[in-house]
């Protein structure tokens, strides 16, 4: 089945369309109104029955069921924004320690041992979960920290840096709960989460090849309840490298569960009321708990299993001719259209949000806004130059032309098509990047190598992929300039060497 097809195969109204244009020829012949007034409905569904056009008891269960599993289906695509956040919270929470506020930083950078979408390998990442249901949460800010804050639908509270809230000067942000009308002192940059749950993540960058700067920035951060003002507790970081954190989503019954708590916990309108409408079809509804039965669980379980699927198609094996970043090339945009709200047609895309959602984490609007010189730009490749899937058991080589357009650094990272995280090899850092130093033509481009051994002569310029895994590869331009944007400048293609 090809991906267009999966797709309309999976809409949230696909049950009942089908079921409803499957017409006889005798209704047909009865003046094409498309009603039913027959008796007997052969579908895809199975067979239907009505008798003088009421269905029967089972006829009403099949479809009540085959509606129940599109919408939850539905459901699970929408909501993935949301649930893969809770993830990165509850991960977050749950690593080291375990204190209410722990920072967790990757002090000697992200490895395969973190499960996290598509993190990389260059800058040190700095995160920690904010629990806004005993009140209000002040994080001290240094100055020339990069970052933000983001509520659990992963909108942004308050950015951080340069074009941030704190123009990079740094200072007091005192985050608010949802509702709160308490007292709030001076001497805050106020902000007010649309949820109880929120994330603080922070990134800094390698100086002469080191993270020792970085690692010193985050650790003058503190994080504290607004009530514990007077007399801050100590602030616990959390070395996150070469540690197993697991911050990914599941695509097993799970997520509903995950799902299930943040509608019965977080305000009802984070969630729009088509949202609310069709999570209420599967039993979450705003304050309540989410109790499903076994009957129930075992739909929602197929459901996540349906919706991890398409979800592979929805990202992996997209139709969407926007996504293309050359008309010549197999790169393609990760913020398909250019937005981070995906409302660059006029409209929230679903199918883009989601397909980013799969496999990446921010949706910032400094990932996706033009800004030369400024921000960061991706693009990312999951096929070779013949249009095939990576196979992690063959040898590719990338060409990188010379001037990469960045001001500040480039990257190419290696993840699995599975865990969407850093892909898991002997070597530490799945990546070639502008610190890895890798060893350049005459003409100053350079040549990447994939596969599971190097090429002799050629390991400053490989990665290790594993047989039987499928891979991919994120391109990442931080600082990027015109030549990135006007396209003057292009990658190659990711070619299979024989």
């Amino acid at each position: 089945m090809n991906a267009t097809r999966l797709r309309r195969v999976l809409t949230l109204a696909s049950a009942m369309t089908f079921a409803l244009v499957a017409l006889n020829a005798s209704a047909q012949k009865a003046g094409g109104r498309g009603w039913l007034d027959n008796d007997h409905l052969q579908t895809r569904y199975g067979a239907l029955e009505f008798k003088g056009g009421y269905p029967t008891d089972e006829t009403a269960k099949r479809l009540r069921d085959a509606v129940e599993l599109n919408r939850a289906i539905d459901v699970y695509m929408t909501q993935m924004p949301t649930v893969s956040w809770y993830a990165v919270w509850k991960g977050t929470a749950d690593a080291g320690s375990k204190q209410p506020n722990q920072m967790i930083i990757w002090e000697t950078l992200m490895d395969g041992q973190t499960l996290l979408l598509t993190g990389n390998t260059e800058t040190v990442y700095g995160l920690a979960s904010i629990d806004l249901r005993k009140g209000p949460v002040v994080i001290d800010v240094p100055p020339k920290m990069l970052g933000g804050v983001s509520d659990i639908r992963q909108t942004e509270i308050a950015g951080l840096g340069p074009t941030g809230v704190d123009k990079g000067q740094g200072g007091k942000l005192l985050i608010l709960p949802p509702g709160y009308n308490g007292q709030v002192p001076d001497g805050y940059i106020v902000r007010k989460s649309a949820s109880y749950r929120a994330v603080f993540g922070v990134r800094g960058f390698q100086v002469d090849g080191r993270t020792d700067q970085a690692v010193a920035l985050m650790k003058k951060a503190r994080i504290y309840a607004l009530a514990d003002a007077a007399h801050p507790p100590a602030q616990v970081f959390f070395n996150g490298s070469g540690k197993e954190v697991d911050t990914v989503f599941p695509d097993t019954v799970a997520f509903f569960d995950d799902l299930g708590t943040l509608v019965a916990d977080e305000p009802a309108d984070i969630f729009t009321t088509n949202d609310r409408f069709a999570m209420s079809n599967i039993g979450m509804v705003s304050g309540k708990p989410f109790k499903p039965g076994d009957a129930q669980r075992k739909l929602l379980n197929e459901a996540a299993q349906l919706g991890g699927a398409y979800a592979r198609v929805n990202g992996f094996a997209s139709d969407d001719p926007d996504r293309m970043a050359y008309p010549d090339r197999k790169w393609e945009y990760t913020f398909i259209g250019g937005s981070a709200t995906w409302d660059a047609q006029g409209y929230v895309n679903a199918d883009r949000r989601a397909a980013f959602a799969y496999s990446a984490i921010g949706m910032s609007p400094a990932m996706a806004d033009k800004s030369v010189g400024q921000g960061s730009q991706y693009i990312w490749s999951m096929r070779d130059s013949q249009g095939r899937f990576l196979d992690g058991g063959k040898n590719y080589k990338l060409h990188v032309p010379a001037h990469v357009p960045v001001k500040n650094f480039w990257s190419v990272v290696v993840y699995d098509a599975v865990s969407r995280s850093l892909l898991r090899t002997q070597q530490r850092l799945p990546s070639v990047s502008t610190y890895t130093g890798p060893v350049a033509n005459s003409d100053g481009s350079i040549d990447i190598y994939f596969g599971p051994k190097a090429p002799a002569g050629k390991e400053k310029n490989w990665v290790q992929t594993v047989p039987n895994k499928g891979w991919f590869t994120l391109f990442r331009f931080y600082g990027p300039l015109e030549p990135y944007f006007d396209k003057s400048w292009k990658p190659g293609d990711i070619e299979e060497v024989k």
